[in-house]
């Protein structure tokens, strides 16, 4: 007897061990996802709180006031010397240059294999070759002429910008003109994937009014890449007294911007504005992960070139 009433319990000793295992899963699944999002609500209010630090105004490069104004156009970059090789009419490093920004000659007597943050990772293999970027940046400004007041183009009298470069940062993508998207009961601008998205109904790159560029900072979701991933580094620039271009390319004619200023704002209160002035505006979402935020870095027209 006692044999079969204890048969006769097995299935409920086993069901109540099952509830028991499960009930342990669920708590340790909800133990995690409380974690998780103490973690992420902790990060979010920390990341916000620093936001403070990307906002920065410096003097107007069109009215001359401050560091640097257009007839100068920052040409004096503190990177390596340039001149002329002897046999070819293309830039080189001068021999008093430094050979590469951020390491030291101990390193590079002693051969270090891999010289870390002073290289790209993709100049690992091959370091003699690689180009800082104060230098690129300088080949890049060689040529341009300051634009006198008076004399830039009318809203609507070029074509639309194809490619936007900002050297210093490392930033250099083909442009899209973003088209409206009809929702159903509203209307909103497509979203660039893996371009700068240009909005059409605001002034092209050169013209005068405000250019406004929009770029991912990254698109963990939609993988539509992250051309502005880098543009949050902009505000450390300028606190830091460096000079910021950008630079845009419509057909064999490039304009020359100078950053005086970057901006944060809630994503509630974004909106285009005009500056009466021929300025670009480039907006990206911050901080990451929180993407409830728009930096908005912004230029003023300096310099142009047309490439002959």
């Amino acid at each position: 007897m006692e044999a079969g009433y204890d048969y006769l319990l097995r299935p409920g000793r086993l069901r109540h061990r099952l509830f028991k295992y499960f009930g342990i899963i669920i708590f340790v699944f909800g133990a995690i996802l409380l974690a998780s999002g103490g973690a992420y609500y902790g990060y979010a209010a920390n990341a916000r709180a620093d936001l403070d630090n990307l906002n920065v105004t410096l003097p107007s490069a069109v009215t001359g006031e401050g560091k640097s104004q257009a007839t100068g156009v920052g040409l004096e970059s503190s990177g390596p010397s340039i001149e002329l090789s002897e046999d070819l009419d293309t830039p080189r490093l001068s021999v008093s240059a430094k050979v590469l920004p951020g390491m030291s000659m101990l390193a590079i007597n002693t051969n270090q294999l891999y010289p870390g943050e002073a290289l790209s990772a993709g100049s690992w293999s091959n370091p003699w070759s690689y180009e800082p970027l104060a230098y690129q940046t300088r080949l890049l400004l060689e040529g341009f002429t300051p634009i006198e007041p008076g004399s830039v183009a009318p809203a609507g009298a070029l074509d639309a910008a194809t490619r936007l470069i900002m050297p210093s940062i490392g930033i250099d993508s083909n442009i899209t003109e973003l088209q409206i998207l009809n929702l159903g009961e509203s209307r909103a601008y497509e979203t660039p994937d893996s371009v700068v998205g240009h909005i059409p109904e605001t002034a092209n790159a050169g013209e005068a009014g405000s250019s406004w560029f929009f770029g991912h900072t990254e698109s963990l979701t939609m993988g539509e890449g992250s051309v502005f991933f880098n543009l949050r580094q902009v505000p450390a620039k300028l606190r830091n007294d460096e000079d910021v271009y950008i630079i845009t390319e419509t057909g064999e004619t490039r304009y020359l911007y100078l950053v005086t200023s970057s901006q944060v704002v809630h994503q509630d209160d974004m909106a285009l504005y005009e500056t009466g002035q021929s300025t670009i505006h480039l907006v990206s979402c911050v901080p990451r992960l929180v993407y409830d935020h728009r930096l908005i870095v912004t230029g003023e027209l300096v310099a142009q070139k047309t490439e002959s």
